[in-house]
C-alpha cells in the first residue's frame, strides 16, 4: 500500500463513515430483509391507540430515494469498516467502539452526539491526547483505505 498524507477533509469524512457505521449497516440490512421478503401482512393494529399507516415496510423504505451509487457506495463504505476492525489491534477496536460505535443505529449521528474524549478516555483507561493520538491515527488508515486523499 502506497503511504502519503491524508488531508483533514478526508480524516473528517472518514469519521463521518464511522459515525454512520451503525445506522447505515441497519440500512443495507432492512432493504435486504425487504427483498428477501417481499409481501408482509400489515398491522392491523386491534385494540391498540395508534392508528397504523397501512403501508408495509417496504414500500415505506421504497418511498425513501435511495440511487444505485448510493446505495453500492453504503455498502463499500460498511464492508471497508468492518475489514478495518478485523485488522486493528483491540485497544484500536475498543476505542472505535466507544466513540463511534456505541449506539444501536436508529439515526446517522452527528458529531455532538458522539460521546466526549473524557467519557470515551475514562472508558478505555487511556488519556484524553493518547485517544486523540490513535483516533488521527485511525481514521488517517481509514481514509486510506477509501482511497481519500
Amino acid at each position: 500500500m502506497k503511504f502519503y498524507r491524508v488531508s483533514e477533509e478526508a480524516r473528517n469524512y472518514a469519521r463521518k463513515v464511522l459515525r454512520c457505521h451503525n445506522y447505515e449497516a441497519k440500512q443495507i440490512k432492512s432493504i435486504e430483509e425487504s427483498l428477501r421478503y417481499p409481501y408482509r401482512e400489515p398491522d392491523e393494529n386491534i385494540g391498540g391507540s395508534h392508528a397504523s399507516s397501512g403501508i408495509a415496510p417496504q414500500v415505506a423504505e421504497m418511498e425513501r430515494v435511495w440511487t444505485n451509487e448510493e446505495f453500492l457506495t453504503t455498502v463499500r463504505h460498511v464492508e471497508i469498516v468492518k475489514n478495518l476492525l478485523e485488522d486493528m489491534s483491540d485497544d484500536a477496536i475498543e476505542l472505535i467502539q466507544a466513540r463511534y460505535l456505541s449506539d444501536e443505529g436508529s439515526k446517522c449521528r452527528r458529531p455532538k452526539d458522539l460521546p466526549n474524549w473524557v467519557k470515551v478516555s475514562k472508558q478505555i483507561h487511556l488519556s484524553e491526547d493518547a485517544c486523540r493520538k490513535k483516533d488521527t491515527a485511525i481514521v488517517t488508515m481509514l481514509a486510506r483505505r477509501l482511497n481519500l486523499k
